[in-house]
């Protein structure tokens, strides 16, 4: 026979258990898994392969049909460049550089993140599964600051956009975003 006594014990643990899950799920759900720029390539993906055509150059000039030809190679290697599904919806964290694309005097609000400075102001632009379009949720990164090292923390999608810069493999959905310090 289950008392009164019993009955509310039986209901304090249960709320208790109940509060440990929930808790552990929402730290859980903040912890972003740690990526580094090599995760978003499939392992298997060997784009060295698909320029055999070109092997033995090790000359040309600027303006050479055969330079052009390299080019429009390179660009259609890229823009194909396979990306990994399982990333997809995965709360994430990764360090990178911004080229910004959207915001004001105060602050950056979208932008691409790339391996490395530079990257996508130069031709050609990396490979699309080596551009993040970062969508910032709130007021976005202070200028300042978008032009060094960043750590950004968001929901990760394997979902490809065009942008001005070049074909961002994934988009980034971001929550927050730190400088890195060297």
């Amino acid at each position: 026979m289950i008392t009164a006594f019993g009955n509310v014990r039986l209901l304090s643990t249960t709320i208790v258990v109940w509060f440990g899950l929930l808790s552990a799920s929402v730290v859980s759900a903040q912890t972003a898994r740690e990526l580094e720029w090599d995760d978003l390539v499939p392992a298997d993906w060997q784009p060295q392969s698909l320029f055999e055509e070109f092997a033995g150059i090790t000359e040309i000039e600027d303006g050479d049909p055969i330079a052009e030809k390299m080019m429009q190679r390179i660009r259609e290697v890229w823009d194909q460049a396979p990306l990994v599904a399982e990333l997809d919806g995965k709360h994430v964290r990764m360090p990178g550089y911004a080229v910004p694309l959207d915001g004001d005097a105060e602050q950056v609000r979208t932008f691409l993140l790339v391996p490395y400075f530079g990257a996508c102001i130069h031709t050609p632009p990396p490979p699309r599964n080596q551009i993040v379009l970062v969508q910032m949720k709130g007021q976005g990164v202070p200028v300042d600051d978008a032009f060094g090292a960043l750590w950004i923390t968001g929901t990760l999608k394997v979902e490809p956009a065009e942008t001005e810069f070049g074909l961002a493999g994934y988009t980034l959905d971001a929550d927050k975003a730190e400088v890195i310090e060297f």
